[in-house]
């Protein structure tokens, strides 16, 4: 099977990842928001809040998808990077 996500857009999604698990509950739980927010934009609906350990699922979801659908790599690249700067900022809520 083709995977559609591109170099820079996996790139993104691993160190996310990386991160996501080093994360402590409560600042997961306030990450958790902009992930389902971005997830929800690129699947074109609201993403349900099953809790912080789903929310990088969902996204990584959202991603394939997107890709799918035509998202260029870099602005998924871009995008999901932005969002790893906002979560090691403390920036989730």
């Amino acid at each position: 099977m083709h995977d559609p996500v591109g170099i820079s857009a996996r790139t993104e999604l691993d160190r996310l990842a990386h991160r996501w698990h080093t994360l402590p509950v409560g600042q997961a739980r306030s990450a958790a928001v902009p992930a389902r927010s971005l997830a929800g934009e690129w699947l074109g609906a609201e993403v349900e809040d099953l809790g912080p350990a789903a929310a990088l699922d969902q996204l990584r979801v959202a991603v394939y998808e997107a890709a799918r659908a035509g998202l260029p790599d870099e602005v998924a690249g871009d995008r999901l990077a932005d969002l790893r700067r906002r979560i090691n900022a403390g920036e989730g809520q």
